[in-house]
């Protein structure tokens, strides 16, 4: 999303290899920053700290409502939230891509997109 920071967190904190791997599906700009250099960062420029606490403070709320969608709700309502939350990105990213995020397969959201058609 425009504005919003990617990384694996734990990983990057405890210095090991992720267990995710981030695509990006559009031009993007890249910022790089390792482990060292963000220490370094904090040590120089203290007022960083609160910065980076907000980034792992919005990742934690992000994937906890993440998690929260893909078991508690059904089908339906996690697509229909991730319309309210992302308008613009069903006409940018392909089905499948947006499925995969959902949690469920591209043919079942294709039913899913289907009976929503029919509703409207």
């Amino acid at each position: 999303m425009e504005g919003w920071w990617v990384s694996d967190i734990a990983s990057f904190h405890e210095q090991v290899p992720s267990n995710i791997f981030i695509e990006t599906l559009e031009t993007c700009e890249i910022l790089y920053l390792d482990h060292k250099t963000k220490e370094t960062l904090l040590e120089k420029a203290p007022r960083f700290e609160r910065f980076f606490r907000l980034l792992v403070q919005r990742n934690l709320s992000v994937t906890q409502n993440r998690l929260i969608n893909t078991i508690a709700k059904p089908a339906m309502e996690k697509y229909l939230d991730f319309l309210n939350r992302y308008p613009s990105i069903p006409q940018r990213v392909p089905q499948h891509y947006i499925a995969s995020y959902l949690g469920i397969s591209a043919e079942f959201l294709s039913k899913v997109r289907a009976k929503l058609a029919k509703q409207f």
